[in-house]
């Protein structure tokens, strides 16, 4: 019955998703033919444009309804007295934040835009949610873990993963106006959205609060891996490792753009992208069934 419920909410917490990436879009799109209309056409596109605070409610919604379900599972669903007890909490931890974050860059005027491309990211993450309750469903052994480390490997881990979505969806809309440039698309228009300079600093400071705390995530894995158990033999070549490892390296890279010029701008913008569709791909290891 537990489990339905949580089950129940999540679908319908995707459904909102899915309706306010669509409303997020249909926004972008109408927000960029305003400044190339005029006259009547102007006044009947801003009358069919949604309201900004209607998006903010569903955001809101999403982020309060992810926060109450998480609070839901830790005290009468997870196991040990622990928030974080399977990867579908942290899946919601993710999803929460990530609102509040949402509703945080939807409030600053140089990066205009950006929820049409962080919602699909938000309802994504929820859906993934979905799959990891309904039918990848595996607690964490919190009997086996230190409580600090792990602690320290699971904050590491959601947390760092935020930080990286973050930059993904920076690097996403990056594309989306350097395109836009490259188009010729109406000045009027693109001054409507986030500047390339600004998305390029969001997916710097991003990347790097992702990679730092990814990086406690994974020292911290290895102590209570060998806590636990001595390290399997070829552990370093398993699918996950190697994956976690790539994304890692890639965040380090686009931390570190200053420095290496050469992958600045479009380049930075691609490789926040790979890092967190990498771990998707780590996620998804785990959550199927795969070793931890």
């Amino acid at each position: 019955m537990k489990l339905t419920v949580t089950n129940l909410t999540l679908v319908a917490l995707t459904l909102v998703g899915v309706a306010a990436s669509g409303v997020a879009l249909r926004r972008l799109r109408i927000t960029m033919r305003l400044a190339t209309s005029g006259g009547e056409l102007e006044t009947n596109a801003k009358a069919g444009r949604p309201s900004k605070r209607g998006l903010n409610a569903l955001v809101v919604l999403m982020g309060v309804g992810a926060g109450l379900l998480l609070f839901y599972r830790w005290r009468w669903v997870g196991e040990g007295g622990s928030p974080l007890a399977a990867h579908v909490d942290g899946l919601l931890l993710i999803a929460t934040l990530l609102a509040c974050v949402g509703l945080y860059v939807q409030s600053r005027p140089r990066l205009g835009g950006l929820a049409a491309f962080y919602l699909p990211v938000l309802t994504l993450l929820l859906a993934w949610a979905v799959c990891a309750s309904a039918w990848t469903y595996r607690p964490f052994a919190m009997d086996t873990l230190n409580p600090v480390w792990r602690a320290i490997h699971l904050g590491g881990v959601y947390l760092g993963t935020l930080g990286c979505a973050v930059a993904a969806v920076a690097g996403g809309m990056y594309l989306f106006v350097q395109r836009q440039l490259k188009n010729k698309t109406n000045p009027r228009s693109l001054s409507r959205l986030a500047s390339l300079e600004s998305l390029e600093r969001l997916v710097q400071h991003a990347a790097m609060l992702g990679f730092g705390l990814l990086t406690l995530g994974l020292i911290s894995g290895v102590v209570i891996q060998q806590q636990a158990d001595a390290l399997a033999e070829g552990w370093w070549h398993s699918p996950k490792v190697v994956l976690a490892f790539a994304a890692w390296a890639l965040y380090a890279v686009v931390m570190n753009v200053r420095v290496a010029t050469v992958f600045r701008g479009r380049r930075a913008a691609w490789l926040a992208i790979g890092g967190f569709v990498l771990l998707l791909g780590v996620y998804g290891i785990v959550t199927s069934g795969g070793p931890d």
